[in-house]
């Protein structure tokens, strides 16, 4: 929603900078252009076909094409509706076809030289979406990134091609970076970073970036790639930044701002990440004379802690003077891990918290010391396999590894770890990596989770392969259980884990969004005593929420009483239920408000392996499906239909055999009307709001509590009373004597 909102701010403020024309030719410029599908930024339309010959302006020049939004109907090979690429040759014509394009994709492409696109859009007569808008403009070189750079005081950033749409397949760009004095330094901050997931082995191998410390040097600063955020600090007045994008997956890319400092302000907080980060002495690997009294703080996500490994050190013989001091802490004031100077042995540290802090100190005599380090985030690892029992709080995150992690571990081994947390609250445990032997029925290695701490607890799952991602405790316990056999060993797992006071989350949808929903632990059973709520809305006028089950499966019970699904529709502060459901027969229904409740409950009795829902956002549309309480409003309609004519017929009966009444027949009666007047109320389903207001001018008859006040009068007097009325009055019609009744019916 967010990027149409984007995209629509953009045409409205660039307009004349859009073409909406199809069948043309456009000339890229430096300055980014854009064409869109016909119609945009509404739907195209049928039998749609179009196409667009795009050349560079300048000579020598290449032209990229920046798809910043695509909606196209999506359908298998792109058959339906299409975008298709071609690259023709300028000299010849040769054309080669690149790609079909359909469904919702972000992406950039970039030309070969002496060449140009030729676009093809082509629809059918079925279904039509938004379209697309895609950005061109033209660049010189083998790629549309990279170049010379000067960082200034005041700062500047640098982003991938493309950013923050998607980056090009097969890039390697490099930009130079340098201070704009001599005595500078250059700090470089990732502040967006979206490439390529670092792989299961902890390494960058796919779409990464490279830091490089001075113009030409190969000495890496850093590697990084997926979400990760380093911090990079320069030796001397420049470095390099390297993209690499190989011919898979593209992402959003990166956003980097570099700033040139004083060589002398050498104080900063760097984030440890899986990957090693470099940290060099200022004017690395050159000395630097100056007085310098240097710190930087380096952080690590809860639960992790610091490994900080010297690759290079020349030290001077007085420590007084100068030195190198790592500190157990987030202040140079924590306990001492490690100092260097004179002549002391050279050891890998490792701090006991997530946090580690550097000192340089150097007086300025000598050569000071040079060194070169890296850091990076562990994992710790147990030195006794399934030590003891460990407890977990709530909005706080814990790492669990197998023994020797990221390395393989062991044959014959038997772990066990008891997790607990605060009573009412439940453990839950995402499984980050999983590598084990696969056996059917992970009989050989295995990773177990059972629920409590009792002998007779339930057990949650069993693993050898990642076949679900978060598995949740039904009570404040959980025992995980670790064994492997004695043949084939595999990389282990990491899991992390953390106390939580239920389940479930807020999802806002957009109009082409598709939000799925499952129960905890699916595909496997939900836990006992789960109680879960989620809420699905909308922020586009006019629409409401769709839902239906892709897989259901809960204890079935009578009026769904014990496990259940239950979904409200929301209005304001106030819920109306839209029905619930238990079995195998799940929902399939709709909203009639932008958002909708959905609970899930469950007893200490039984557990299934749960549900799968998927929600949409869109306009209401009539209930074709059969819902739970469907059969009661027909038959309440029917019964009530049926109800009015037995008893116009009693009342007739009745009033012919008045004469014979007694007192005690009256009461029955009296009790049997009181009960015809009962109203039950049924959950309708977008049926008009009906009122119980009687027949104007009709004013309803006093209860028999207000008639009969004292005791009856002796049945002479009755009988008297009626027969001295006359025999041809006719009796009051059911309609005036239960119009409230009917009307509510």
């Amino acid at each position: 929603m967010k990027l149409l909102c984007f995209v629509g701010a953009c045409v409205l403020l660039f307009g004349h900078l859009v073409s909406g024309d199809c069948n043309v030719t456009l000339h890229a410029q430096k300055e980014a252009l854009n064409f869109t599908s016909p119609n945009y930024p509404r739907d195209y339309g049928n039998n749609e076909n179009c196409f667009w010959d795009i050349y560079p302006q300048t000579s020598g020049y290449r032209v990229v094409l920046d798809m910043v939004y695509v909606n196209i109907e999506d359908s298998s090979f792109c058959t339906v509706d299409a975008l298709t690429l071609y690259t023709k040759s300028n000299d010849n014509a040769d054309t080669v076809k690149l790609n079909d394009i359909c469904g919702e994709t972000r992406r950039s492409v970039i030309i070969g030289n002496d060449q140009h696109f030729h676009v093809v859009f082509k629809t059918d007569s079925s279904v039509t979406e938004r379209g697309f808008l895609i950005r061109y403009y033209e660049t010189q070189g083998d790629s549309s990134c990279g170049g010379p750079l000067v960082a200034t005081s005041a700062g500047n950033t640098i982003t991938s091609p493309g950013y923050p749409n998607t980056y090009p397949s097969r890039q390697s760009c490099t930009w130079t970076i340098t201070a704009e004095h001599e005595n500078q330094t250059i700090v470089l901050d990732t502040e967006d970073s979206e490439l390529e997931n670092i792989s299961p082995r902890g390494t960058c191998d796919s779409d990464y970036v490279t830091v490089y410390n001075g113009r030409y040097s190969s000495d890496e600063l850093g590697t990084f790639c997926g979400d990760q955020q380093p911090v990079f600090a320069s030796g001397g007045n420049s470095l390099r930044v390297h993209l690499q994008t190989n011919h898979g997956k593209n992402f959003k890319g990166f956003k980097m701002r570099y700033k040139a400092v004083d060589a002398g302000r050498c104080v900063l907080t760097m984030p440890a990440d899986e990957s090693p980060v470099q940290l060099v002495s200022p004017g690395y690997p050159k000395s630097y004379q100056r007085k310098l009294n240097c710190t930087w703080t380096i952080s690590a996500p809860i639960g992790y802690k610091i490994e900080v490994k010297i690759t290079d050190i020349f030290m001077d013989r007085y420590c007084e003077n100068n030195y190198l001091l790592l500190s157990d802490g987030p202040s140079a004031q924590d306990a001492q891990l490690e100092i260097y100077c004179g002549a002391i042995s050279i050891r890998d540290v490792v701090s006991s918290s997530n946090y580690i802090t550097i000192t340089y100190h150097n007086d300025g005599s000598f050569r000071g010391i040079l060194f070169n380090l890296n850091y990076k985030s562990v994992i710790p690892a147990e030195r006794v396999c399934g030590s003891g029992r460990r407890s977990a709080e709530v909005s706080t995150t814990y790492y669990l590894t197998s023994p020797g992690y990221p390395g393989n571990y062991a044959n014959d081994v038997s772990c066990t770890w008891t997790i607990s947390t605060t009573t009412g609250n439940k453990i839950k445990v995402e499984i980050m990596f999983l590598s084990l032997q696969y056996s059917k029925r992970c009989t050989r290695d295995y990773l177990r989770f059972v629920d409590d701490s009792t002998s007779n607890a339930s057990p949650l799952g069993k693993y050898c392969n990642v076949s679900a991602k978060n598995v949740v405790s039904s009570s404040n316990y959980m025992i995980i259980t670790f064994h492997t056999d004695n043949s084939v060993t595999g990389e282990g797992f990491s899991l992390k884990y953390t106390a939580t006071r239920g389940c479930g989350e807020h999802h806002m949808l957009g109009s082409s969004d598709t939000t799925l929903i499952q129960s905890p632990n699916y595909p496997f059973h939900y836990p006992l005593n789960a109680d879960c709520e989620w809420t699905v809305s909308t922020d586009i006028e006019g629409y409401v929420i769709h839902v239906k089950a892709t897989y259901f499966d809960l204890e079935y019970s009578l009026q769904c009483s014990s496990d259940y699904l239950q979904l409200y529709n929301v209005v304001g502060v106030y819920e109306y239920s839209l029905g619930r459901w238990c079995g195998s027969d799940g929902p399939d229904t709709q909203s009639t408000e932008a958002l909708m409740k959905v609970r899930f409950h469950t007893d200490d009795a039984w557990s299934n392996r749960g549900f799968e829902l998927a929600f949409t956002a869109g306009e209401k549309t009539p209930l074709t499906g059969t819902h739970t309480d469907t059969g009661s409003i027909i038959g309440g309609v029917v019964g009530g239909t049926l109800a009015v004519v037995v008893l116009t017929v009693c009342c007739c009966a009745i009033y012919k055999r008045t004469k014979s009444r007694t007192n005690s027949q009256l009461q029955r009666n009296s009790s049997r009307d009181a009960n015809v007047n009962t109203v039950f109320s049924l959950p309708l389903h977008n049926l008009p709001a009906v009122t119980t207001t009687p027949t104007a001018g009709f004013e309803a008859p006093p209860s028999y509590h207000e008639v009969v006040k004292n005791d009856p009068p002796p049945y002479s007097q009755i009988a008297s009373l009626i027969l001295s009325q006359p025999h041809d009055t006719p009796p009051p019609t059911y309609h005036r004597t239960h119009s409230a009744v009917v009307t509510e019916v």
